[in-house]
């Protein structure tokens, strides 16, 4: 009889040590891209929509990440920015790029184990990645860089892991790139 009691004692312990294991591990991915292709046809137009190679874009976008499973979807209060998730089937959470700090440790908290999306600019893609402990994969993003996708995986007590990729038809020329 104490035998098995003791028996059962050791096998949930074992089972919380692996649940709890399981929980402490887990790991959140953060997928950044910039918006697609914006109209600059008007340069005084402060909120363009993404042209007809910017729309295409976005649908390789949305097949790019089809084997994803995106929980939420962050993007910038832009037309440009919802535009380019538009194809991607997850709740909408808009966030202010003005102080991307309290945008990451928001993004982790509500995000924690999860996978998500978050769309933004140029000038904040990368940004992003270093706000939430990642290093640049490349440098900088210039104005025609719209085919990078970062890969941005944050656990527990370990370095942040950031991979970049190309999505859709390079804006360099040549074939599209997937992962």
């Amino acid at each position: 009889m104490k035998t098995r009691q003791i028996v059962r004692g050791l096998m949930t312990l074992v089972i919380l040590f692996f649940g709890w294991s399981i929980a402490v591990a887990q790991t959140t991915t953060v997928w950044i891209v910039r918006h697609a292709e914006k109209d600059t046809a008007f340069a005084t137009r402060a909120n363009p929509d993404l042209t007809a190679e910017g729309k295409q874009r976005a649908k390789d976008l949305a097949v790019y990440l089809k084997k994803e499973s995106i929980a939420v979807i962050y993007s910038t209060d832009t037309k440009r920015t919802r535009q380019t998730a538009e194809h991607i089937t997850a709740p909408l959470d808009i966030y202010n790029p003005k102080n991307l700090g309290t945008v990451a440790t928001q993004l982790l908290e509500k995000a924690k184990g999860k996978t998500v999306l978050l769309v933004g600019h140029s000038n904040t893609v990368l940004e992003t990645i270093e706000a939430l402990g990642g290093q640049r994969p490349v440098k900088a993003l210039s104005d025609d860089d719209y085919d990078y996708i970062f890969k941005v995986e944050i656990e527990n007590n370990k370095p942040v892991k950031v991979q970049a990729f190309q999505f859709g038809q390079s804006h360099r020329g040549g074939n599209a790139t997937m992962h």
